[in-house]
């Protein structure tokens, strides 16, 4: 049982509250024996009937501090001190005045079981059980001690032997149920660790695969676009940044939001059609979508305040730039046009890209399971930063994606 608690939170919480309700056992008991005292005191006019209470309420103090702080010298101090009131009450009750004739009694049993629940420092079934049997060794030593000094006949006191024997099982039962909890809970962990490790490795191959997709994509479109004859100076550079990022150990990571300003200044083309206010130096850009459009030789007539992409985190940023990347260089490879329009909105706490095209259009039903362009670079790259895509494309008409990721994230 853990009470909805983790683990390592519930051990110590059920350990607490199996001490506190023994302390509450332990001052009923010495609560009766202060009654009892005061009864013989008043009723009787016998002065032992004070000390009888004396000794008790003072025990169910020092048990007051021992529950309030739980620390191995108190604990000890309890003990000692109920080991001497067990002493001092058996020398009195076993006075052949009150005609006793064994230490197996009421008036014994009381202390002495509240010597048993003394509960103690520490935490755990183990220390708890130590504890209580440590308590009625010292509750039968003290007996059979004062029952060599008043006379009488010593008998195990059957009310102490059962509460010890209570202790013993319910801190045993919640030891063994404890263990049985960590294991089932090491278990989950375990599960949920694997689960988590799936995740990571699920998103780290999205990542890679729509990576080398993209690089190996734009890059064929634009040698392609540029016809025969020498490579573009500044073509050949792109690609060999790419390739020695492919190549290197961290190929998988998103590069995009630190390639996108050094494109954008080996890129001095201005998109055609761009009529939007220019962001902030540092902000979030399209720079990245805009240089593969002008690579593969797109058009790019754009709509809308490239400042809302500043509400996004650098990462998420980055990831709908190279979505709207792929998105333009698809157009450039299937729409069968030179030129695309790009809108760009804040709504809702969502920033929105729309890319359009009037080109050939498609059916996204009939896309082959192997062509990971739109399901892997676009959706899975935008889902991933929890966003939406949606797709609107008719044959002969042409295609829209709406792309919409919300603000923030890192």
């Amino acid at each position: 049982m853990t009470l909805g608690l983790p683990g390592h939170l519930a051990r110590d919480s059920l350990s607490r509250a199996l001490a506190f309700g023994g302390h509450c056992a332990a001052w009923v008991c010495l609560g009766i024996a202060v009654f009892i005292g005061l009864m013989g005191a008043t009723e009787e006019a016998d002065p032992v009937g004070w000390t009888t209470a004396a000794l008790s309420a003072l025990l169910g103090g020092i048990l007051v501090l021992v529950a309030r702080f739980p620390t191995v010298t108190l604990t000890l101090v309890y003990l000692v001190a109920g080991t001497g009131t067990v002493l001092a009450l058996t020398v009195i009750v076993m006075d052949p005045a009150y005609g006793l004739r064994s230490t197996d009694n009421v008036v014994l049993a009381l202390p002495r079981i509240a010597l048993i629940l003394v509960g103690g420092a520490g935490s755990g079934s183990l220390v708890a059980i130590t504890w209580g049997v440590l308590g009625w060794a010292l509750g039968e030593a003290a007996t059979f001690l004062g029952v060599a000094l008043a006379g009488g006949v010593w008998t195990p006191n059957i009310a102490a032997a059962t509460a010890l024997a209570i202790l013993i099982l319910v801190r045993a039962f919640d030891g063994l149920g404890r263990r049985t909890d960590a294991r089932r809970e090491t278990g989950l962990h375990r599960a949920s660790q694997h689960t988590r490790e799936l995740a990571i490795r699920h998103d780290y191959e999205l990542r890679a695969t729509a990576r080398l997709h993209d690089t190996a994509l734009s890059h064929l479109v634009a040698i392609a676009a540029a016809g025969s004859g020498p490579v573009d100076e500044r073509l050949r550079l792109g690609i060999r940044e790419d390739l020695s990022l492919i190549v290197g150990r961290d190929w998988a990571i998103d590069h995009a939001s630190s390639d996108a300003g050094e494109r954008a200044l080996r890129q001095p083309d201005v998109p055609a059609g761009l009529a939007c206010a220019a962001p902030d130096a540092g902000a979030p850009t399209l720079e990245t979508a805009f240089a593969a459009a002008a690579n593969v030789g797109l058009e790019v007539r754009m709509s809308g305040d490239l400042a809302v992409l500043g509400v996004l985190g650098p990462g998420r940023a980055a990831a709908l730039d190279a979505a709207v990347a792929q998105c333009l260089v698809n157009v450039a490879r299937h729409a069968g046009v030179r030129e695309a329009e790009v809108a760009i909105g804040l709504s809702g706490g969502e920033v929105t890209v729309a890319v359009m095209d009037s080109g050939v259009g498609f059916d996204e039903g009939e896309v082959p399971e192997d062509r990971i362009g739109l399901r892997t670079s676009i959706r899975a790259r935008i889902e991933q930063e929890d966003g939406t895509v949606r797709v609107w494309s008719t044959k002969g008409v042409g295609t829209t994606v709406v792309m919409a990721v919300p603000e923030g994230g890192e």
